[in-house]
């Protein structure tokens, strides 16, 4: 899928992501190369370099120009994503701060990250390169972090 250029940072976050969902939801079984300890602390890890950084870029930066722009903006679409960016802060503080936490927090969070990424990837960002003209949207990418993987 080509995505337009002001909103690779992002898709960068969301591949990076997505690894480490796919990962999660393999916490726990023979084709897991990780036990579960590791995949807390690599997401954690990826949580404070890119994670909480890429939700305040969709929240205070991407969401108000599309909501900007939009004719008739997908709110059900915006609320959905907005209630998935509260659950998953909502996992990733329970991994950060339970000290008796189970695969299946570890699974549950894979799947709403792997759940969250497609439906930001296929469902709004779409919605979003339509409704918001080019110069707007690299307005945005210049208030995006960069990626600590590939420094993009």
């Amino acid at each position: 899928m080509k995505r337009h250029e002001a909103l690779i940072p992002l898709s960068h976050h969301h591949h990076h992501a997505l690894v480490k969902a796919l990962e999660m939801k393999k916490a726990g079984t023979e084709k897991s190369e990780k036990n579960y300890k590791q995949l807390i602390r690599e997401m954690i890890d990826f949580w404070k370099e890119d994670g909480q950084n890429h939700f305040r870029d969709e929240e205070d930066i991407l969401l108000p120009v599309y909501l900007e722009y939009a004719e008739q903006p997908n709110e059900d679409l915006v609320k959905q994503m907005l209630y998935q960016h509260a659950q998953i802060r909502c996992l990733i503080r329970h991994l950060r701060e339970s000290q008796h936490t189970s695969y299946d927090k570890v699974h549950e969070l894979g799947e709403l990250l792997d759940e969250h990424i497609r439906l930001e990837e296929r469902e709004l960002f779409p919605l979003i390169e339509e409704a918001v003209p080019d110069k707007y949207l690299y307005e945005a990418k210049g208030g995006f972090q960069r990626d600590s993987v590939s420094g993009k």
